[in-house]
């Protein structure tokens, strides 16, 4: 079955983003090239510019569609009411630390991307800043106490994403436990 242009470029884009999540594993995101990524995808560097127009716009792209985000974006829209904070909390947390876990070439990236630092730094501020603004509505509606939210998303995400970085288990139940003590 012919496939439209526009069905064959989405499919390129992904196969170029797939041997570019394979080869920033493999190398290091420091050590792979463009013409590594290139070779992996079986198309020439040039074909890749067309689509990406650096290595770093690579690795944006990696972790904006393929990171935690869009799973964030889809967990804090669905509906919560009369779920406590708590236990969406433990959701979404548990959630990000599964796919941190089944996902290790993800997360090599996430951890080995310094040439997209910047990149790196505004995602995890929108992970943060979306999980502050869920702690903020439930404490402006009574139902957390009053706390430094932004702190608090912090650390939730650095607790998971470090301990999943170390190898040690971490149960996400007893971290907001830890953070929020009486409000089950």
């Amino acid at each position: 079955m012919m496939k439209t242009r526009r069905e064959q470029a989405e499919w390129r884009r992904e196969q170029l983003l797939d041997a570019a999540l394979k080869v920033f594993a493999a190398k290091g995101v420091d050590g792979a090239s463009v013409k590594d990524i290139a070779e992996a995808a079986g198309v020439t560097p040039g074909l890749l510019y067309r689509y990406f127009e650096s290595k770093e716009a690579l690795v944006t792209t990696l972790l904006s569609e393929r990171g935690f985000l869009p799973r964030l974006r889809e967990l804090l829209t669905a509906d919560h009411r009369g779920r406590p904070a708590v236990e969406v909390l433990t959701e979404l947390l548990g959630a990000f630390d599964a796919l941190l876990a089944d996902n290790a070439d993800l997360m090599a990236v996430f951890f080995g991307a310094t040439q997209a630092r910047a990149a790196l730094a505004e995602l995890v501020g929108e992970g943060q800043r979306l999980i502050g603004d869920f702690l903020a509505a439930r404490v402006a509606e009574g139902e957390l106490r009053p706390h430094d939210t932004a702190t608090a998303a912090r650390t939730l995400f650095a607790t998971v994403a470090v301990s999943r970085r170390t190898g040690s288990p971490l149960d996400v139940a007893r971290l907001v436990e830890l953070l929020f003590p009486h409000e089950r």
